[in-house]
């Protein structure tokens, strides 16, 4: 019965693992869009390490989920063994490979310094961000490379208790539930980062007012993006740039005194930092 049992916990670790690792893969969704972006001639250089790598990470999620399941069942120990040992130590080694040929062609630059930047090309613009996705993925491959040794140290799968199994699928439907709040809560971040992409990159493509005339609409389309934008963050970067310049175009016209008018000169110059702070994140496509 024990061996049953460690069968069980080793599928609840995959589970785990591949909970972990959505995180990572959210930051890419959509992915038709993202794929499209590697299409483009900008990554055109790099197109074929970024798309493998995009692809270990889904292999990963989606080939830990098939072995969790199969591994609550008689199927051979060997097979369950390696389908949890084989992708796990791909996701620790073959990210590091796949940055040698960039790393490469910049001999002048330090690896680290190349491999953070390679990184940044997934998105993972921030130092942060990407101390984070290495955190996710040594832990997935850590919940793996034990459910494998645990498989293997339960060659002999024998019956289980109706007790014992009932509480093995309570504590499956809780790795299921994390899962699935894993997967619903990555795929609604993803969204309003796609959203915010889009208002910053707008934003980016705009042209400056070059007439007095035009102002009034280049601050109701910064309006706009704020009110299309997905996050908090960006929606009020843009609300409160276009209404400190409101104000201050406004005050441009009156007969405010000085100290005043630099005083908005000086809040819409730190709005406007701000904006280029928050939208520096979706800088990369």
């Amino acid at each position: 019965m024990l061996n049953r049992i460690r069968q069980f916990r080793a599928a609840l670790l995959l589970g785990l693992a591949s909970a972990i690792i959505f995180w990572p893969i959210s930051y890419w969704l959509p992915l038709g869009e993202y794929l499209g972006v590697l299409n483009t001639t900008e990554y055109a250089e790099y197109q074929i390490q970024l798309k493998a790598f995009v692809a270990l990470y889904l292999i990963f999620f989606i080939l830990n989920l098939i072995t969790a399941a199969i591994t609550a069942t008689r199927f051979n120990y060997r097979v369950k063994f390696w389908l949890a040992l084989v992708p796990s130590g791909l996701l620790l080694v073959v990210p590091f490979l796949l940055s040698i040929p960039v790393a490469i062609k910049f001999s002048d630059r330090n690896y680290f310094e190349v491999l953070g930047a390679f990184y940044r090309l997934f998105r993972f613009t921030k130092p942060e961000l990407l101390a984070v996705v290495f955190i996710c993925t040594f832990i997935a491959v850590a919940l793996n490379v034990l459910a494998a040794f645990t498989i293997r140290g339960a060659a002999d799968v024998d019956k289980v208790t109706d007790k014992i199994r009932n509480r093995y699928f309570i504590y499956g439907g809780a790795v299921v539930a994390i899962l699935a709040i894993a997967v619903s809560l990555g795929s609604i971040n993803a969204a309003k980062r796609s959203l915010d992409r889009t208002q910053c990159n707008n934003y980016a493509a705009l042209e400056l007012p070059t007439l007095d005339d035009d102002i009034p609409v280049f601050l109701s389309q910064l309006q706009v993006f704020g009110e299309t934008s997905g996050t908090d963050a960006v929606k009020n970067a843009f609300v409160n740039f276009s209404t400190i310049s409101r104000q201050y175009y406004a005050l441009l016209n009156s007969e405010v005194d000085e100290a005043t008018l630099n005083q908005y000169q000086l809040l819409a110059a730190t709005a406007k930092d701000k904006l280029t702070e928050v939208c520096s994140e979706y800088a990369v496509q």
